[in-house]
C-alpha cells in the first residue's frame, strides 16, 4: 500500500482524540477556559455523564464578536504568538486546540457569550471546527455558556468502552471539586449538578474563604480536622516556592487522594507522589493511605508546559531536588504530630503484684482499695475462645477493622449523618460501645444480655442491630463492598416471594393489582434507576437480564455474613411500596432503612422458630462476634438513639446491690 497524505478530516479526529479521552477532559479544558477568563462564579451542568450534555456557563470577560468565526478552529488562539513565548506562559491554554477537539467529537457546540462592551450577547454554533451559522444577538449576562451535545457520537467502540454514566459524572465531579478547591481561596464559586437533580452535587461560595475552610466545605469537617498546613516554603536558587495541606497520621483512606497544582495547573506528579506515600507508608496501617494537596509555583522560564496532549504533566529544571525538599519538610511538619497520636488503652482489671515480693503497707487502706462490690471482673476488649473457632457451618472471620465514613458531597447524605450524630443517649451509647457481650438470652423475642462495669442489662438486641446497621448505611453511603449472589436471582421472581411473605391474605384480595403486576411495577421502578441504586448502595441489577447481580454488605470484612439472605425478596418487594422515591432526602433515608432492616435476624412474629440447633447457634455467634463485637467504640461505634432509649437497654441487676441483698457473692 503506497503512503498518502491523510484527509484533513481524519487528522483533527484522531488529533482530537488524543486530547479528550472522555467528558472529564472536556470539562477540564473548559473550565480552564474559564478561569483564564477571569470568571469568579462557574456553574456545570451535566447530562448522562457529560456524555449526552455538558454545560459550563460563566462570568468571565466573553468572547469577542470578531474573534466568534475563529473560536473552534485548531490552532487559533489569543495566548501565543510565536513558540518563544511558551517559556513565559502563565495561562492554561496555548495551543489552540481545546474547544476544536471538543467539536471534532460531538455532534453539536453551542456557545452564547457577551462581552462588557457588547450592548447583546451573541448565539452560535459549530461542528468539526467550523461555525455553522452567523452569531444571532439574544439576551445573555457577561461572560460564556457552551453546551457540548452527544460527545463521542462519531466514536462508538470509546462510547462503548465507558463504565455508566455514573462513574463518568463521579470524574468529571471530582476534577471540579479539585479546582474548586484550589480557586476557592482566590474568589471563584463552582457549582455541579445532574441535570436531572435537584440539588448541587458541588457548591461553593464566590467570596474568597479560607483553604482550611474550603477543604471542610468540599471533602467535610473529618478530614479537616485532622490536616496540618505546610507553609510555604520557597528557594530562590531552584526558582520554585510551595505550599499545602495534607492529612496526619491519624486520619487515612482506601486509596491515596493526591491533588497537585504546579503554577495553578492541575497536573499529574507521579515522582512526587510517590516519594510522598513512601514516607506516609511509615505511619500508617498497611493499606491505608493519605490525603495531599500541593499547590507549587515556580518560575515560567523553568518550566516546559508542552509535554502532554492533554497537558496533564509538566517537566521543569530540578524538579527531583525540588521534591525531596516538599517531601522532607512533610516528614518535618508529620513528626510533630506523629509524636503525640492517641491511642486507646483499657483499664488495669486488677493491680499485679510482682512474686516473691513482699508489700508492707498499711491493711486498712489496703481493704479500702480492694472492695469486691465494685470489682470489675469483666474487660470489653478481651476475645472470647469461641470467637477465634468457627462454628457450625460458619467460616472463620478475622476481627473486622473500624468502619470509616465515605467522602460524600452530597447534602442530603450530610443532613442525615448530622441528625444521627446528634440525636443519641450519651450515656448508654457509652454503655454499649464499651460492654462485655454474656450470650443470647432468647432468639424469637430477639433479647440478650451484656455487661457494664458492675451492672448487668437485658437489651433487644434485634432493635439495635437494625439501628446500627442504618448508622453503618449511612456512613458507607456511595463506597458499599458488594457481595456478588451466583447465580443472580431474577428480579421479578424475588418481588413476587417477597410479595407472599409481606402481605397478608386478606390485603392481597383488596390490592387493585395482581401479584404478577405488581411484582412487575416494582421491577421497572429498580431497574429504571439500576445507575443510582449501584453508584449509591451497592445494588448491581442486570437491565439487560432482569437479574440481581450483587448486594451491599455492611461489614466489609464479613461480605455477606451479617446479611440475611432469607429476607431479600422482602427486601426488594418493600423498595416499592416503602421508599420515597420522589424526594432526595427521604429517598437516601428509606432505602438506608430498607437496607437495616435487610440485616436484622429473624425474631418473633416474622419467621416461625428455629428447631435446627445449628441453625440457633450459627445465629447467636453472628448476634454476638459479627454485630455486638462491631458495636464497640473501637470498630463500628454504635449510637444509640435517645427514642429507643427507654425500651431497649434495661438494667436488671447491679453487683452492688447484689453485695446489699445477699451480703456476699
Amino acid at each position: 500500500m503506497p503512503i498518502e497524505r491523510l484527509d484533513e478530516d481524519v487528522i483533527n479526529r484522531i488529533a482530537a482524540g488524543e486530547i479528550i479521552h472522555r467528558p472529564s477532559n472536556a470539562l477540564k479544558e473548559l473550565l480552564e477556559n474559564s478561569i483564564d477568563a477571569g470568571a469568579t462564579q462557574i456553574k456545570i451542568v451535566l447530562k448522562e455523564g457529560g456524555l449526552k450534555s455538558l454545560q459550563i456557563t460563566d462570568n468571565g470577560c466573553g468572547i469577542s464578536y470578531n474573534d466568534l468565526p475563529l473560536l473552534c478552529e485548531r490552532f487559533a488562539t489569543s495566548k501565543l504568538r510565536k513558540f518563544e513565548d511558551l517559556s513565559n506562559m502563565t495561562t492554561f491554554g496555548f495551543r489552540g486546540e481545546a474547544l476544536a477537539s471538543i467539536s471534532f467529537v460531538s455532534a453539536s457546540v453551542q456557545v452564547v457569550t457577551k462581552t462588557d462592551r457588547d450592548d447583546c450577547a451573541h448565539k452560535t454554533e459549530y461542528f468539526a471546527g467550523k461555525m455553522k451559522c452567523e452569531p444571532k444577538p439574544c439576551a445573555g449576562l457577561v461572560g460564556t455558556s457552551i453546551i457540548a451535545q452527544d460527545l463521542f457520537f462519531n466514536a462508538p467502540q470509546r462510547r462503548r468502552a465507558f463504565k455508566s454514566y455514573s462513574d463518568e459524572y463521579n470524574r468529571a465531579l471530582d476534577i471540579a471539586s479539585k479546582y474548586a478547591l484550589h480557586y476557592g481561596p482566590k474568589g471563584v464559586g463552582f457549582s455541579c449538578k445532574k441535570a436531572d437533580g435537584a440539588s448541587m452535587d458541588l457548591q461553593t461560595p464566590q467570596s474568597s474563604s479560607g483553604m482550611l475552610q474550603t477543604i471542610q466545605h468540599i471533602y467535610g469537617s473529618a478530614l479537616a480536622r485532622d490536616l496540618v498546613e505546610l507553609q510555604e516554603m520557597s528557594d530562590p536558587k531552584l526558582g520554585y516556592s510551595a505550599s499545602g495541606w495534607i492529612s496526619t497520621a491519624n486520619w487515612s483512606s482506601r486509596k491515596t487522594s493526591f491533588i497537585c497544582f504546579i503554577n495553578h495547573r492541575l497536573v499529574d506528579c507521579p515522582h512526587l507522589k510517590q516519594a510522598m506515600e513512601s514516607m506516609y507508608s511509615l505511619m500508617l496501617p498497611k493499606g491505608r493511605h493519605p490525603w495531599i494537596y500541593l499547590s507549587i509555583d515556580v518560575e515560567p522560564t523553568r518550566i516546559d508546559v508542552n509535554v502532554h496532549p492533554t497537558k496533564q504533566e509538566v517537566h521543569f529544571l530540578d524538579e527531583d531536588e525540588i521534591f525531596e525538599k516538599i517531601t522532607a519538610e512533610a516528614q518535618k511538619r508529620l513528626s510533630s504530630y506523629t509524636s503525640c497520636r492517641v491511642f486507646s488503652m483499657s483499664d488495669p482489671l486488677g493491680e499485679v503484684v510482682a512474686p516473691n515480693v513482699v508489700q508492707i503497707t498499711n491493711t486498712r487502706r489496703q481493704d479500702q482499695k480492694y472492695d469486691p462490690r465494685h470489682l470489675v471482673r469483666v474487660d470489653h476488649q478481651e476475645q472470647s475462645l469461641d470467637s477465634m473457632l468457627a462454628t457450625p457451618n460458619v467460616p472463620h472471620v478475622q476481627g473486622s477493622e473500624r468502619v470509616l465514613e465515605s467522602d460524600c458531597p452530597l447534602s442530603s447524605v450530610k443532613e442525615l449523618r448530622s441528625e444521627c450524630n446528634k440525636d443519641y443517649d450519651p450515656h448508654l451509647t457509652h454503655l454499649l460501645q464499651s460492654h462485655a457481650f454474656l450470650g443470647v438470652v432468647d432468639l424469637e423475642k430477639g433479647l440478650s444480655l451484656i455487661q457494664y462495669s458492675t451492672q448487668l442489662y437485658l437489651v433487644h438486641h434485634a432493635v439495635l442491630i437494625e439501628e446500627f446497621c442504618y448508622q453503618l448505611a449511612l456512613r458507607q453511603f456511595g463506597a458499599y463492598t458488594s457481595v456478588r449472589l451466583d447465580p443472580p436471582p431474577n428480579l421479578i421472581e424475588l418481588i413476587a416471594l417477597g410479595y407472599d411473605m409481606e402481605e397478608a391474605d386478606d390485603e392481597k384480595a383488596s390490592l387493585p393489582l395482581s401479584r404478577e403486576q405488581v411484582a412487575q411495577k416494582i421491577s421497572r421502578v429498580l431497574l429504571q434507576r439500576a445507575d443510582m441504586l449501584q453508584e449509591y448502595f451497592g445494588i448491581h441489577l442486570d437491565n439487560e437480564h432482569g437479574t440481581v447481580c450483587a448486594v451491599p454488605s455492611l461489614l466489609p470484612r464479613h461480605g455477606s455474613f451479617g446479611l440475611m439472605l432469607e429476607r431479600l425478596p422482602s427486601f426488594f418487594f418493600r423498595l416499592g411500596p416503602q421508599v420515597d422515591w420522589e424526594d432526595e432526602k427521604g429517598c437516601f433515608y428509606t432505602m438506608c432503612r430498607e437496607l437495616a432492616y435487610c440485616h436484622v435476624p429473624p425474631s418473633s412474629g416474622i419467621y416461625t422458630p428455629r428447631a435446627n440447633s445449628s441453625a440457633r447457634d450459627k445465629e447467636a455467634w453472628i448476634i454476638q462476634h459479627v454485630w455486638f463485637a462491631n458495636m464497640l467504640g473501637s470498630r463500628g461505634r454504635c449510637l444509640v438513639p435517645k427514642l429507643q432509649a427507654q425500651d431497649t437497654i434495661v438494667q436488671v441487676a447491679s453487683l452492688p446491690d447484689l453485695y446489699r441483698v445477699f451480703e456476699r457473692c
